[in-house]
């Protein structure tokens, strides 16, 4: 263990120029621009735990714009703008591109783009677009180019966070949103990928903040879950499994609450063999993940497993063996 390089597969990136596109379809913007300096802020993150790779998204500002002309040329702004930032930093970043949901052939064409063109390490998905779920029936066709190309799948919230989709009544405080309706969307969103995942078995899914909710309810969801037989996709499985088991084929960045018990409880849930290190930089600094870890009882092993090898499990070779002492 430990020849891998350590990943972060939680940070972001917001250029001004997208973040403009956005504002003008009256889309997502939760936060500020970053700029380059914002940049050079996150590699200063990355040497002082020694990481090598932080991989970009835009996370809750997603390009799910109304109008197909704007939100392709958004998806496409922050896309190219990724790929200028990789070619510029030496390796230090990597991307998860964004797609032009609801859009249906406008995503297809973009993730295409973002896999066989760019060569991003993945896809990027907000749990929902516009109202709309990731398993919607019209979205078909982009799952099933990511499953012909065993695409790695990034799930971070998007929706009722960012206030732009019906959701609870209540989600208009923005307090509220962030910290409850992000995590119950996760748990929705994931749930649904399961689905998904028994349509599309290649796909490789990364699930954000280590599902919400979904590790504290899990038993919930399978005791009340099996009621509904032929009604709900909780009390279906895929032949020979569980919920339990299905939900252990995503893995899941821990970058929650930190918290000992949210650990102890994503690893009761999940598995530690399922468990990578994220840690929703520029907001917070890789430190703070770190020294979560730390917190929560990881072990050297441990740690060194959830920042490598873990990674590398899904990654595979795109990355080549680390030189950084931990």
């Amino acid at each position: 263990m430990g020849s891998h390089k350590n990943i972060d597969v939680h940070a972001h990136h917001l250029p001004a120029t997208y973040m403009t596109l956005l504002e003008q379809g009256d889309g997502p913007t939760f936060g500020a621009p970053h700029d380059a300096a914002t940049l050079r802020k996150m590699i200063e993150g990355q040497d002082e735990i020694g990481l090598d790779v932080q991989i970009l998204s835009t996370g809750p500002n997603s390009p799910y714009l109304r109008e197909a002309s704007q939100a392709k040329a958004a998806a496409r702004c922050v896309n190219d703008s990724y790929k200028t930032i990789i070619n510029q930093h030496n390796g230090r970043f990597g991307a998860f591109g964004s797609v032009p949901l609801p859009h249906p052939e406008a995503a297809v064409t973009e993730a295409v783009r973002c896999l066989d063109e760019l060569d991003f390490e993945g896809i990027y998905l907000g749990c929902s677009a516009l109202g709309r779920s990731l398993d919607d029936p019209d979205f078909r066709e982009m799952w099933a180019e990511l499953d012909k190309r065993a695409a790695v799948i990034y799930l971070h919230p998007g929706g009722i966070l960012c206030g732009t989709e019906p959701g609870l009544a209540g989600m208009d405080d923005p307090g509220i949103a962030v910290t409850i309706g992000s995590a119950a969307e996760l748990a929705t969103a994931t749930l649904r990928l399961v689905g998904l995942y028994r349509t599309y078995p290649r796909i490789r899914v990364i699930v954000g903040l280590l599902g919400g909710s979904l590790p504290y309810l899990l038993q919930r969801v399978i005791w009340l879950g099996s009621r509904f037989k032929g009604k709900s996709l909780l009390a279906e499985t895929g032949a020979d499994s569980s919920l339990t088991a299905e939900l252990r084929r995503f893995s899941y960045d821990v970058n929650l609450l930190p918290e000992p018990a949210v650990l102890a409880s994503a690893r009761e849930a999940y598995g530690l063999d399922r468990l990578l290190f994220g840690s929703d930089s520029p907001s917070a600094a890789p430190q703070v993940t770190a020294q979560f870890l730390r917190a929560g009882g990881f072990t050297q092993e441990e740690y060194t497993q959830v920042l490598q090898d873990n990674p590398a499990r899904i990654f595979g070779d795109r990355f080549e063996p680390t030189s950084h002492a931990l």
